[in-house]
């Protein structure tokens, strides 16, 4: 079961980062980088690094995506014509994906290379803890822990950073859609 939770959030991250990638509408990109960005931090739950996984959602998917939808809504609307087309969108392979394509196929077989020449399986304490069926259980740091801190301890920082956040948001919000005088 947790086998094939993990390759379905594989699958969603690197399609939605290959959709993230060729799409050529910009507001459609940075909705579906969210999913990609949500995904990837549940591959970390996966990997026990529950501290970094909330510091995914935290900043990544809370901050950053929420920076490329201001820089969206306030930017020159006649720049970003082209990319936020629909009309666009048809265009089957553009010779500019094809060699996007091509490098993220190089990038990969390198990475592979890379991979296949670390030998991870032998390496000593990994099999050290395989024989001797040592895992991880998850103290200090598990997502428990951080979650009642979160909420607990660190309450009116998260609150506060929310609201000055939300004020952020309906002031970007005011200055996109209000029409000049001139």
């Amino acid at each position: 079961m947790l086998k094939a939770i993990f390759y379905i959030l594989s699958f969603i991250t690197v399609a939605s980062a290959i959709y993230t990638v060729t799409c050529r509408n910009l507001a459609r990109a940075v909705f579906v980088f969210f999913t990609t960005l949500f995904c990837l931090a549940g591959i970390y739950v996966f990997a026990f690094a529950d501290f970094i996984a909330i510091t995914q959602i935290m900043v990544y998917v809370g901050g950053i995506v929420i920076l490329m939808l201001f820089g969206i809504m306030l930017s020159n609307r006649n720049v970003f014509a082209v990319l936020t087309d629909p009309k666009a969108e048809t265009k089957l392979f553009p010779i500019n994906v094809i060699g996007g394509i091509l490098l993220s196929l190089v990038v990969l077989a390198g990475l592979l290379s890379i991979v296949w020449l670390a030998n991870v399986g032998q390496l000593s304490w990994i099999k050290q803890n395989t024989l001797e069926n040592i895992s991880y259980v998850g103290g200090e740091n598990s997502a428990h822990v951080l979650g009642v801190n979160f909420m607990t301890t660190y309450l009116l920082p998260f609150e506060a950073i929310s609201v000055y956040l939300l004020a952020v948001l309906i002031g970007a919000a005011y200055l996109a859609r209000r029409k000049r005088v001139r």
